[in-house]
């Protein structure tokens, strides 16, 4: 297979956009719920901010899937990068206006989310143009990697940092990475589906990948463990910047870092994922992933050290991305072909459409007990997922018989679970 003219360089755009837009989206995820700490005096009103910010992809990840699959990819991604950095700049003159309420910012959030999950379906979708069949997983996993270090570790604690010295900065920081990130797309060339002149109806193709997570155990058992993990996650994530400041007693600063702990954990995670499997096996590294995950909720509630917390969020962090690593891999390995896009889009609309519900439970739980009690209680819904989920993945044979054997030089495996990470 041959390689478009200049695709190396357009490549390195895509890279470089897509870094520079999940930098932005990560200042949002860590300076928003600050924000809304500082300027909204309930827990429950703090946690719809961050709810609003995930409800897309609740609504939008099945039919935004398909639709990058139709439309103009890079057009779909610099329109999203706009339609951000619009809210942005909108965002910024209501804070100096002192206009900036409840509802326009759970407004601006909403709009955040929409722009997140039209830019990330397009983003991975617009890959294959550009680089050959071979290349294709070093370039997945270059792209991944990027955008989960620079949102998930760099931009937290940038977010954080930023907000200590005034809190329209982050905004404003933020709608900057999403126009250079638009500029670097602006480069690209057009990207168009190889679809038929005469598509079916985008809900009758979607019908059809609902239908096979539906029929298929292993895969409602991953989905579901998936959402109530997320779910989770989430939720603690809503509520933490109270915790930090109720609990913890920390500076609001300290914000980024304990969210990025759980960065580093996922780090550490995707890159001893494949061992563990290959150690375990992948049903085994499934369950024990769970368990670690059900576990770090009630350590964070017993606590009152900072020093605790971080490491229950890095060991949540870690056992998340061994999750996401085998799951992923299992379902590259048994979904038919022609089937993988639209069941990963059924996958996700689960696995994150959940977590604006989790955001919402953990604010009203937090409203009503406290905010420690609200992590003992949320964490439930880990439980939920050990007894629901770990009998199905123990039991299910088609685990047994996906799992790699070691290869004879280990050193590989590192570039492998890099590999397993799309």
């Amino acid at each position: 297979m041959s390689r478009p003219p200049g695709s190396e360089t357009a490549y390195r755009r895509l890279l470089t956009a897509s870094t520079v837009s999940a930098l932005g989206d990560g200042v949002r995820f860590s300076a928003l719920p600050l924000l809304a700490a500082a300027l909204l005096d309930s827990p429950f009103a703090v946690s719809l901010v961050t709810a609003a910010s995930t409800l897309p992809w609740l609504l939008l990840s099945l039919p935004a899937g398909a639709l990058a699959d139709r439309w103009d990819r890079r057009a779909l991604m610099v329109a999203a990068d706009l339609l951000r950095a619009g809210a942005l700049a909108v965002a910024v003159l209501l804070l100096l206006s002192d206009a900036l309420h409840l509802w326009p910012l759970v407004a601006v959030a909403l709009t955040l989310g929409i722009g997140e999950v039209l830019f990330d379906c397009a983003s991975f979708a617009v890959l294959p143009a550009l680089v050959t069949a071979e290349r294709l997983p070093a370039a997945n996993g270059r792209l991944f990697t990027s955008q989960t270090l620079s949102r998930d570790m760099v931009g937290h604690v940038l977010g954080g940092w930023l907000f200590g010295l005034g809190q329209f900065v982050p905004l404003l920081v933020n709608a900057v990475s999403f126009l250079l990130s638009a500029g670097f797309l602006s480069g690209l060339p057009a990207s168009r589906s190889s679809r038929p002149d005469a598509p079916r109806k985008l809900r009758q193709e979607i019908a059809e990948g609902i239908a096979f997570v539906a029929r298929d155990r292993l895969m409602r058992a991953l989905t579901l463990a998936a959402g109530l993990v997320n779910a989770v996650y989430l939720g603690q994530i809503a509520i933490f910047v109270l915790l930090i400041r109720e609990v913890l007693h920390a500076p609001a600063s300290s914000y980024g870092l304990f969210v990025a702990a759980s960065a580093l954990g996922g780090v550490l995670g995707g890159a001893v994922a494949d061992r563990i499997t290959r150690r375990l096996g992948r049903a085994r590294a499934l369950a024990g992933a769970l368990a670690v995950v059900t576990a770090c909720g009630p350590a964070i509630a017993a606590t009152t050290s900072p020093w605790v917390v971080g490491a229950a969020n890095f060991g949540s962090g870690a056992a998340i991305m061994v999750w996401n690593v085998v799951a992923v891999s299992v379902r590259q390995s048994l979904v038919p072909e022609e089937l993988l896009g639209r069941s990963i889009g059924v996958y996700r609309l689960f696995a994150w459409g959940t977590m604006p519900l989790g955001a919402a439970l953990y604010g009203l739980l937090a409203d009503l007990w406290g905010t420690r009690a609200a992590f003992l209680a949320g964490s439930l819904l880990a439980v939920a997922a050990l007894v629901l989920v770990v009998p199905a993945l123990l039991a299910e044979a088609r685990l047994a018989r996906a799992t790699p054997a070691a290869p004879a030089d280990d050193r590989s495996s590192n570039s492998q679970s890099c590999d397993d990470l799309r």
